[in-house]
């Protein structure tokens, strides 16, 4: 076994593993100098590599290390797993920080424990005073996913694939150091070292379908095309690299061509009809937010109702888009009920997941913060707060916030600040059970409700969107708050 860094001699192999993983880390900007990165481990092979590269490499990096580990609970070996990457820290003499999942439920178990393992990793970091979470996603698995999502059906945005650097919660970014490294030479280098590492053996399951895209499917591939591996993530940089400059391109556009009206949007068809047909379809997913049911042939009846329709025709599409055309102009935007789902018990410290909304929150009571930095997900809460039932919801008919010229409905609110008529009811809005709404998450804090100048501590409430895809495999979708959280690969990597 291993006991700490400089345990042996790299050999060429290893100091060229290193290089790749130093190169990845400074490429991609992914620690910077002086912080503290927590590295996920769940004692599988990957992430115990992650452990000892990202050990080795910090005196250099000029960073520090810790490990976490989030215990889900869901195997009969967890207790175990979790015992291994306690060892491990103690004997790499890494700082050691452990979470244990509750009440996963059975409903769609691989994503919610997905977005229950990244928000307990973003707690192990605040805990270890990281602002970094290193995850031990590999190459083989930016070319798992790439097939994936090839074989479910994707636009160009998918074969991004994992991506080297997400936000997982206010000022915690996730990061992944070992995205050109493979699979195979981690293990070679776990051998060398003398260290050894846990298997689970759910990824063996082919009910899963990344297990049979792993164990079957690309090894066939592989042996007409040694190299596939490698070619999958090359195209899923260059992808990665385009698509900022493609949103660059629609921003632009969406801010010249769409102007708000009618709770949706109304667009020139002159001046749509003469985009190039690329930037028409990226356009109308814009316009529509993305719609979850925006497949490409739903795209192209759009198109072709703007290309050959007549004013006054109108094209509903599922999710309740709508998109009509009218005299020299074309309009979209949704029609439906409020969002469904139950008020959600806000705990003080905890959080709480809406997936109706799209939206994680959580809270806790902390020191008020000397240079406040409170961003459209953030705020800063009377401590006075913590001591009430709170719930997140959505709004309410007679719903109405407390501002500094007196009360007012949040329907008119959220008309005077704009908000898209289709998205009013998905606004996530944190209020006390009694019905004092204290913040309109992403848009306004109620007056009354923030802390005294000279509190010392206050209730901190952040926010952000989840990952609302339909599996652990990382599909993306974005947040009804109008953010985009890029997803990465599943695999049991913490």
């Amino acid at each position: 076994m291993a006991t700490g860094r400089g345990a042996f001699e790299p050999s060429t192999t290893h100091r060229r593993l290193l290089e790749t993983v130093r190169r990845t880390v400074e490429d991609h900007r992914l620690i910077p100098p002086g912080t503290r990165v927590l590295a996920a481990c769940s004692g599988g092979a990957d992430s115990v590599a992650l452990v000892h590269l990202l050990s080795r490499l910090s005196g250099e990096g000029k960073w520090e290390v810790a490990v976490g580990h989030v215990n889900h609970g869901l195997r009969p070996a967890a207790e175990e797993d979790a015992a291994f990457v306690a060892d491990l820290a103690r004997r790499m003499q890494l700082p050691f920080f452990v979470r244990r999942l509750h009440g996963l439920g059975a409903a769609n178990l691989e994503a919610r424990a997905r977005t229950a393992r990244y928000a307990a990793l973003a707690e192990l970091a605040r805990e270890a005073g990281a602002q970094v979470v290193a995850t031990a996603h590999t190459l083989d698995d930016q070319a798992e996913t790439v097939l994936l999502r090839l074989l479910r059906g994707t636009g160009v945005t998918g074969l991004a694939g994992i991506l080297p650097s997400r936000p997982v919660a206010h000022g915690i970014q996730v990061v992944r150091p070992l995205l050109w490294c493979r699979r195979q030479a981690l293990r070679e280098f776990l051998a060398d070292c003398g260290e050894s590492w846990r298997e689970d053996e759910t990824n063996l399951d082919p009910q899963r379908a990344r297990n049979r895209v792993r164990h079957h499917l690309l090894p066939a591939l592989v042996a007409e095309s040694p190299r596939l591996v490698e070619l999958l993530g090359q195209l899923a940089e260059v992808v990665r690299e385009e698509e900022v400059v493609w949103a660059e391109w629609v921003h632009r556009t969406f801010r010249e061509l769409a102007q708000p009206g009618d709770g949706g949007w109304r667009v020139s068809l002159p001046r749509f009809l003469q985009l190039p047909v690329a930037l028409q379809r990226r356009l109308l997913r814009q316009l529509a937010g993305n719609f979850r049911a925006g497949s490409f042939v739903h795209v192209e009846e759009a198109r072709r109702l703007l290309r050959t329709g007549q004013a006054g025709q109108e094209l509903t599409l599922p999710g309740g888009l709508r998109v009509r055309r009218e005299s020299g102009s074309f309009w979209v935007g949704r029609v439906g009920g409020p969002a469904a789902g139950e008020p959600a018990e806000l705990a003080v410290p905890g959080r709480v997941v809406s997936p109706e909304l799209g939206v994680m929150v959580e809270a806790a009571v902390e020191p008020r913060a000397t240079f406040p930095r409170q961003g459209r997900w953030e705020a800063e809460l009377d401590e006075r707060w913590a001591h009430r039932r709170l719930v997140v919801r959505s709004r309410q008919p007679g719903d109405r916030i407390r501002l500094n010229v007196g009360t007012r409905k949040l329907q008119d609110l959220l008309v005077d600040l704009k908000v898209p008529r289709w998205v009013r009811d998905h606004v996530p809005v944190l209020a006390t059970e009694e019905g004092e709404v204290l913040w309109v998450v992403g848009y306004r804090v109620a007056d009354g409700a923030r802390p005294a100048p000279d509190a010392a501590r206050c209730l901190r409430v952040r926010a952000w969107p989840l990952e609302a895809g339909p599996s652990s495999d990382g599909e993306r979708a974005d947040g009804i708050l109008g953010e985009q959280l890029p997803a990465g690969g599943s695999g049991r990597r913490t």
